[in-house]
């Protein structure tokens, strides 16, 4: 009995070390999954914070790094011997998901140093590499709690069986046998079924950190209990982030909000719906006004305030049923839940117009630009969502703090917009562009040359304003072609004028994107026999304004400058150009805005303008033009502010070359 004893004793004492080695490796892995937690949390706050262009310091980069290196040499720690085979095969699993997540974690601090435009391109792969990851452990703990469960029912099995055989081997030791198996009960089988029961009856998705027995002894059942707890504990901390995932992935984190991607479901939902003629869902695009004024003058945190105050402000307007969305940096959209219209939506436009009066008075002001569409039975999201857009785009263009809805006239708008679209394509072709060339003088009224206007004479339409079919050349990006071939005509003119008169082309921001601009526009010039000195070319502030595309525009007007071309900053004045760009773009002539000439004679502020610019020219060597002269007062004024040269009305209107223009055309 004594031999028995032991044996059983060793038996028992290598069943309870495999147990204590089996909660031993799954602390471990809570462990590395609290540390992976803290990780991802780390990444995400900083990634997202260089999402937002907020700065984040290389030393915080390479700390994180430094924190994904930690562990990785964490999950590669080795093994204890006497693990499963199954167990261990498991664990390399998990370790190489480790390191695929440590390998993106790497890659998704790479491109938020050098290249944060891509971060939500890299961001897939981590989140995938982080679901890997956290999948594999779970398979690793649920085999570890199946194997620790069926090591505590062998035990449990063995200590029964050991009981019987010592009842059934001497009744002289049955007493004794039963306050062992007494004291068993109490101390190791009850705890063991109990902690087994709780494995066994494991569910995440009900899961609570309830009480479990044995947490305050000190031996292997204290330890296996105390594994069980911090990994009932690790799986509800991983379900709340889970549940912060799903939330993040429908909301703004900023305001709250629904984002886009609520936006679009919600949309798509009411329309899929069915609208009848009564009742029809609308939508409200809004936009804050002149955001960047807003962030550059009280910084990105004040940025935040106004776009938190805005979001607050249109969720008291919006009604139960309807959904607020920031669906973009300053973009904000409304879907009013369908109701008698447009009288629902003009009552909650009423609404939104009081509530962004009080915007105009808070600490950080602000205003908003409001486009309402409503929808039609048979419309797509996209078609209401572009419709609510065109109307925005109308409100900002007729002054911005205003709303305008999407009526038959923004229709006939668009659908004009397309039409001249649509007709620009083969205007030069069809003989429909012609270009007039109106003068330039000095202030004493001697001609030095002309400047080179596009015109069109549509054949149903008439005569087309440029102001009108200009941007649409812009956003279809015909431009380009129609800029040459304009450059080509105003260049054959020009070769038949007196050699001292000089020619002036306009050029729009959009053509600085073709790379060989320059060299098309001084190949023309050299087939027609046009010297360079010959050659003013006019830019608008906005092409200063490029972003990324702003050396490309350095090097046009450097390669033409080159070749002895003047460049002239045309409606200077009205842009937001800073003396930095009058440097860096080594303009040679500034040409004052019409609207300042216009009015310098009766307003103050428009004179002291006229008078500041031909300062500034002056003193920094620059000539200056004065646009939009009509009278002999205006010329008397300007010769005496020192004025260099004027164009307008007074000295000629644009007229086209009776050579190249069909008799069709009378005037422009």
């Amino acid at each position: 009995m004594i031999a028995q004893g032991v044996r059983i004793g060793g038996d028992g004492q290598a069943a309870n070390r495999r147990i204590h080695s089996l909660a031993n490796l799954l602390r471990e892995q809570d462990r590395q999954d609290s540390a992976q937690r803290r990780l991802r949390l780390a990444l995400g706050d900083e990634t997202r914070r260089a999402e937002q262009d907020e700065p984040v310091s290389a030393a915080r980069w390479q700390e994180l790094s430094a924190q994904l290196d930690s562990f990785a040499s964490l999950t590669a720690a080795a093994q204890p011997d006497d693990v499963p085979p199954e167990i261990t095969g498991t664990l390399a699993q998990a370790r190489l998901a480790a390191m695929n997540f440590v390998g993106a974690g790497h890659g998704l601090i790479d491109t938020a140093q050098h290249d944060r435009a891509r971060i939500q391109d890299r961001m897939p792969a981590f989140v995938a590499a982080l679901k890997d990851l956290e999948a594999a452990r779970t398979r690793t703990r649920e085999l570890l709690n199946r194997t620790i469960g069926q090591a505590v029912d062998d035990n449990v099995v063995f200590a029964d069986e050991s009981v019987s055989k010592f009842i059934l081997g001497a009744v002289l030791a049955c007493l004794l046998l039963l306050l062992v198996a007494l004291w068993l009960h109490i101390r190791v089988i009850a705890p063991i079924v109990a902690i087994a029961g709780r494995l066994r009856n494991f569910d995440p998705a009900t899961i609570a950190c309830a009480d479990v027995p044995c947490l305050d002894r000190q031996d292997e059942l204290g330890d296996l209990a105390r594994g069980l707890f911090e990994y009932q504990k690790a799986v509800e901390d991983r379900q709340a982030a889970q549940r912060r995932i799903d939330y993040l992935a429908y909301h703004d984190v900023l305001t709250g909000l629904p984002n886009r991607l609520q936006f679009e479901r919600r949309l798509q939902a009411e329309l899929a719906g069915g609208q009848s003629e009564d009742w029809q869902a609308a939508v409200f695009a809004i936009d804050l006004d002149e955001f960047k004024e807003i962030n550059d003058l009280h910084g990105h945190p004040g940025g935040d305030v106004a776009l938190k105050h805005v979001g607050a402000l249109l969720q008291q307007c919006a009604g139960a049923d309807d959904l607020v969305a920031r669906v973009g940096g300053d973009e904000f959209a409304i879907i009013q839940a369908p109701a008698p219209q447009p009288q629902g939506a003009r009552a909650l436009l009423a609404h939104l117009a009081s509530a962004m009066a009080e915007g105009e008075r808070a600490a950080i002001p602000f205003k908003v630009s409001i486009g309402v569409a409503v929808a039609a039975p048979g419309q797509t999201p996209d078609d209401v969502y572009k419709a609510a857009d065109v109307a925005l785009y109308r409100a900002k263009s007729d002054g911005r703090n205003r709303a305008r809805f999407y009526d038959a006239g923004l229709q006939e708008e668009v659908r004009l917009g397309r039409v001249l679209a649509r007709d620009l394509e083969h205007a030069a072709a069809n003989g429909e562009l012609f270009v007039a060339y109106q003068p330039i003088a000095t202030v004493a009224k001697q001609i030095v040359g002309y400047e080179a206007l596009l015109r069109w004479h549509h054949p149903t339409l008439g005569m087309i304003s440029p102001t009108q079919f200009i941007p649409v050349a812009e956003a279809s990006g015909a431009i380009n072609q129609i800029g040459l071939w304009m450059a080509d005509q105003a260049l054959a003119a020009a070769a038949r004028w007196s050699p001292e008169l000089t020619l002036s082309l306009n050029l729009s921001p959009i053509q600085f994107r073709e790379a060989g601009l320059g060299i098309d526009l001084l190949k023309l010039a050299e087939r027609h026999g046009m010297p360079g000195s010959r050659l003013n070319f006019e830019v608008t502030e906005s092409a200063t304004l490029l972003g990324k595309n702003r050396n490309m525009v350095l090097d046009v007007l450097r390669h033409l400058q080159g070749a002895g071309a003047a460049i002239a900053m045309d409606d200077f004045g009205t842009g937001h150009s800073s003396l930095s760009d009058l440097r860096d773009f080594g303009f040679d002539m500034l040409k004052i805005d019409r609207t300042f000439v216009a009015s310098m004679l009766e307003d103050r502020s428009s004179a002291l303008i006229v008078q500041a610019i031909i300062g500034l020219g002056h003193s920094l060597g620059k000539a200056i033009v004065a646009e939009g002269v009509e009278t002999e007062a205006q010329l008397s004024r300007l010769r005496e502010w020192n004025c260099d040269r004027i164009q307008g009305y007074l000295i000629g209107r644009p007229m086209p070359d009776t050579v190249t223009v069909p008799a069709r055309v009378a005037s422009c």
